[in-house]
């Protein structure tokens, strides 16, 4: 019938729908295209003065925001190792940061104090303490150099049998500090004596490890130039009663027979013979150390009665065994 409504699902219906469909997918197409167009053309107005800006200003100096070491400790709720590793890891990232922009890592003692007061036995940040603070791309003002042999003092207060430390504090202190920060003659000279001192209690710690022996015996060498010739055999003289390695042992005792004379040599060096002998015929499967605080083997059948009681075999102690060996010279 002419003039009727085409019924539903006819093809003039849904003819329609489709080609508005397409006509509004080109026109959201054409806005996406000029939007993308305007932003571009606005990056690129402002990414050259940006960049320009960029180049001019550089970063000077560090803010920190962390409170004092105890509130730092407070703040951890617990977990202080683990937050003393995350800022351990974030002083190491930063200051190769900071050696790469050629600028001076302010807030680095203020972090390692932190990281000390969190973890007081966390080894790593005291043996690298000195070498973090120092080499830096500017000159190490003296409190810095003051701060960084405090922090190693901690370290060794806090690990007292750690012979690396003792000798990493001892390089400082008697040879790196004095030879390129200090400027004072006076100043220099005591910490080299100072360092001596810690590099003889780095040998003493150090004799089952004989590069650290080998590497503290310049110590010796300083405080026979100071004049110290009495604590400078005790030096040699305690190294060479705790270390094994055969070539240090013959260098100490060719020192030893310049300073104590032919005679004093000879008996010191019967004496140490003399306990290795005893040591590797008594007990050579246990250390030096453990032979040394055990004390001289004594057989109480031959000591009853207190005939035999000043004899050598006799001696409850190494000093009094020393002293008997001196007697019956």
């Amino acid at each position: 019938m002419m003039g009727a409504r085409p019924a539903p699902g006819t093809a003039d219906g849904p003819a329609a729908r489709p080609l508005l469909s397409r006509a509004g997918r080109a026109r959201d197409a054409l806005v996406t295209a000029a939007l993308a167009a305007v932003a571009a053309v606005a990056i690129g107005s402002v990414r050259a003065p940006a960049t320009d800006v960029e180049k001019r200003v550089a970063e000077t100096s560090d803010v920190y925001v962390l409170p004092p070491p105890d509130e730092v400790v407070t703040l951890s709720l617990g977990y202080r190792s683990a937050l003393a590793d995350l800022l351990w890891s974030h002083v190491l990232v930063s200051q190769g940061l900071h050696t790469f922009e050629r600028r001076r890592f302010e807030n680095l003692t203020l972090l390692l104090d932190a990281i000390n007061a969190l973890d007081p036995t966390f080894r790593d940040p005291y043996l690298f303490a000195d070498a973090l603070i120092t080499f830096q791309t500017s000159t190490t003002p003296r409190e810095e150099v003051l701060k960084a042999r405090e922090i190693m003092e901690r370290g060794v207060q806090h690990r007292p049998l750690d012979g690396e430390l003792w000798l990493a504090l001892g390089q400082f202190v008697a040879f790196i500090a004095p030879a390129s920060y200090l400027t004072d003659p006076a100043e220099k000279t005591q910490w080299r004596l100072d360092g001596a001192r810690m590099l003889a209690r780095a040998a003493e710690l150090g004799g089952g490890d004989a590069s650290i022996s080998w590497q503290a015996l310049g110590g010796a060498g300083i405080l026979g130039r100071a004049g110290e010739r009495e604590a400078q055999i005790r030096f040699l003289q305690r190294t060479l009663a705790v270390t094994d390695d055969e070539e240090l042992r013959q260098k100490i005792r060719e020192q030893l027979d310049k300073l104590l004379g032919e005679r004093a040599a000879e008996g010191y060096r019967r004496r140490l013979d003399g306990f290795s002998d005893i040591w590797r015929r008594d007990l050579p499967f246990v250390s030096k150390t453990t032979m040394l605080v055990l004390g001289p083997p004594r057989e109480p059948a031959y000591c009853a009665g207190g005939a035999h009681a000043d004899e050598p075999r006799c001696a409850t102690t190494w000093r009094a065994w020393a002293e008997r060996i001196e007697q019956d010279r």
